[in-house]
């Protein structure tokens, strides 16, 4: 009985509904009122999916620009770091520590211009170690040359600056003696460098 009574209400309900449908429509104006009525509500809906869309692929635009600009600077420092590593790479096939002591270098260095043995001398410094931050160490010798022409220590020097090893010049002292001006007596540093062990 009381589910006769709720389907004889639901029929009534869908009558009801169909009258006033009914009532609406009944005349042409009515009806092109629903269907202009539908078609705005149908043209709201499809704007507001439209400028979800298109907001939302602004942002995406956005957030490309501003990712291919990341990748832009990341390229650049990947770019600098390789040019780092190369430089890194001669720097320490220059700095490699040779197995022939730093005296006996600039000693062939000097005979080879064929400088009389007592005519200079060489003296050992002691290892001077930079700085803890640094990473290499310096080592030094004090090298005295005596009655050497300009002509021949130009070409010692040369030779000094452009050695396999490298080799740096420092405190460099020139005299001439007052009889003879063609006559040098030279004091200078040579120091060359390692890269410290990593501990």
């Amino acid at each position: 009985m009381e589910l006769g009574s709720l389907t004889e209400n639901i029929n009534k309900a869908v009558r009801s509904a169909r009258e006033r449908l009914a009532q609406i429509s009944s005349t042409e104006r009515d009806r092109r009122a629903v269907i202009i009525g539908a078609a705005g509500l149908c043209l709201l809906i499809l704007y507001i999916i439209f400028h979800s869309i298109s907001s939302g692929t602004d942002r995406l635009e956005k957030r490309v620009a501003q990712l291919e600009t990341e990748l832009g600077k990341i390229q650049e420092l990947k770019t600098e770091y390789e040019d780092s590593q190369k430089k890194i790479a001669v720097l320490s096939s220059k700095i490699r520590e040779e197995n022939e002591p730093l005296i006996s270098i600039v000693e062939q260095i000097l005979l080879s211009e064929n400088l009389d043995r007592k005519n200079f001398s060489i003296r050992d410094v002691n290892l001077r170690t930079s700085d803890s931050e640094d990473f290499y160490e310096e080592r030094s010798i004090d090298v005295e040359l005596k009655n050497i022409s300009l002509k021949d220590f130009v070409d010692v020097l040369y030779k000094i600056q452009n050695a396999p090893s490298f080799l740096k010049v420092s405190n460099l002292n020139l005299s001439t003696r007052f009889d003879r001006s063609d006559s040098l007596t030279v004091k200078l540093r040579v120091s060359t460098f390692r890269f410290k062990e990593v501990t």
